[in-house]
């Protein structure tokens, strides 16, 4: 299998950061001279409203963010929570030139956003370059596009991460030394699990969320080792024979052999969760910061403190799923537009004392990682994720599945990522339920991706 890096090292993730800076140490800067050695003053001026709309995830937190800047800063940010099909629905509201300001993205949604000159780039922002140099290469290439980066860090994940419900395997009769390597002896190993009594050992990442079952298709040819289009030039690549067609072979034999439950692809990411840290399954890819969840007792009483995870062991597991804070383009004023871009760094970036406040916070909070290098190799990051794991030795181990995670550039970084991926979950759940043949999905899919660079004028 050949190596994946995505460029940051499990040394790099390691190392200690020197804080703040030495001036901050010696206490010779105060909270606005923070505010301005990032290039800008935070404090808010126009005494216009900033529009924030965010998806259904601790809401709780962002409000009480939210709060925290209009109080300190003079702000007037008006948040609130969206639900259903996110990204389509900023869409409509960006198209519409509504009142939008900052939102939440996905690498795909954003640059789909910015190809319709909706957004405007981190690149406008006075302290760009401080931003862009605090930033993981890898995660700041994956953000950005034609040139420019997108947006701020809200999280960093690895959706697929291979959790395991230690307690079960090991009532099973295996052990860490079982634990599967690859996707072939995963499945390898289900018929295993079925043969000492576990009728639905797996829970499929087939729900129904526009990033269920097809990211999970996704993830799944990528460990493989496979590209479903060219990373430059969007080309389909993907053939009958090859990661993409296998894991359909496999995906065929494991439903028809009935290991997934048919109720799993009308799961929301809330039933998904649910049915993991229920106890049912013994296996399921899930998101990295989840582990977090299935090992906290208040959460997750029937599972906490058994849920582990299958460590690198020459194949990836997952991709890397995150998401940026964007700040849109629409008409206003200038001096709203410069309320926006400083909410937003303070945000997704700094706050008046020269702290990356949020993102620490998710941190702690939800065991979410963060694009910046002075967030992930803090002491907080470290204590945070030896008390979210079963094993608090491990934490290396995690660190490693998470450097090795891939990012799926040939279909995200294109601005007919969303459509592709709304085609993509649709003839999947027909690949299974009305038993569609390997052949001609890969063929379908193929052909729905060279559609698309010729709709968008991709060469």
């Amino acid at each position: 299998m050949k190596k994946r890096e995505t460029g940051m090292t499990r040394r790099g993730l390691l190392q200690s950061t020197a804080g703040v800076g030495v001036a901050a140490a010696a206490g010779v800067l105060g909270p606005f001279d923070f505010a301005r050695a990032q290039g800008m003053d935070l404090a808010a001026t126009s005494g216009e409203p900033i529009y924030f709309r965010g998806w259904n995830f601790r809401t709780d937190v962002v409000q009480a963010n939210v709060e925290r800047y209009n109080t300190n800063l003079n702000g007037k940010v008006d948040y609130a929570t969206v639900t259903g099909d996110y990204p389509s629905i900023m869409e409509k509201s960006l198209i519409a030139n509504a009142d939008l300001d900052v939102l939440y993205a996905n690498p795909s949604s954003a640059v789909r956003y910015y190809g319709g000159n909706w957004i405007m780039p981190v690149d406008d922002m006075p302290n760009a370059e401080e931003i862009k140099a605090g930033m993981y290469d890898n995660i700041r290439e994956a953000w950005s596009y034609k040139g420019k980066l997108l947006g701020l860090s809200y999280f960093v994940s690895t959706r697929g991460t291979m959790c395991i419900n230690t307690e079960k395997f090991q009532a099973a009769g295996f052990g860490e030394e079982d634990y599967p390597k690859d996707w072939p002896e995963l499945y390898s190993m289900l018929y295993k699990l079925r043969d000492k009594g576990e009728k639905t050992p797996y829970l499929a990442h087939w729900f129904a969320e526009w990033f269920g079952i097809s990211w999970g298709f996704v993830f799944e040819m990528m460990n493989r080792g496979g590209v479903m289009a060219d990373p430059e030039t969007h080309k389909p690549m993907m053939t009958v024979d090859g990661p993409a067609g296998q894991t359909l072979e496999d995906w065929k034999k494991i439903w028809k052999d009935g290991f997934v439950p048919e109720e799993v692809l009308s799961y929301n990411e809330a039933a998904y969760i649910d049915a993991f840290r229920s106890g049912r399954y013994i296996i399921s890819p899930q998101q990295i910061y989840d582990l977090k969840t299935f090992n906290d007792p208040e959460q997750s009483a029937a599972v906490a403190g058994k849920i582990g995870f299958l460590p690198y062991q020459g194949q990836p597991w997952g991709l890397i799923d995150s998401a940026m804070y964007l700040m849109t383009s629409r008409d206003r004023p200038d001096a709203v537009t410069d309320d926006v871009k400083k909410f937003a760094s303070w945000y997704g970036y700094k706050n008046e004392d020269g702290q990356i406040a949020v993102a620490e916070r998710w941190m702690k909070e939800n065991m979410l990682f963060s694009a910046y290098k002075e967030v992930m190799e803090s002491d907080l990051a470290k204590e945070t994720i030896q008390a979210s794991i079963s094993n608090p030795d491990d934490y290396e181990k995690l660190i490693e599945v998470y450097s090795h995670t891939p990012f799926p550039k040939g279909i995200w970084s294109v601005v007919w990522s969303e459509e592709f991926n709304a085609w993509l979950r649709e003839k999947l759940f027909a690949f299974l339920q009305q038993d569609l043949s390997v052949e001609s999905v890969i063929t379908e899919a193929n052909d729905e991706i060279a559609r698309l660079n010729k709709k968008y004028k991709i060469d």
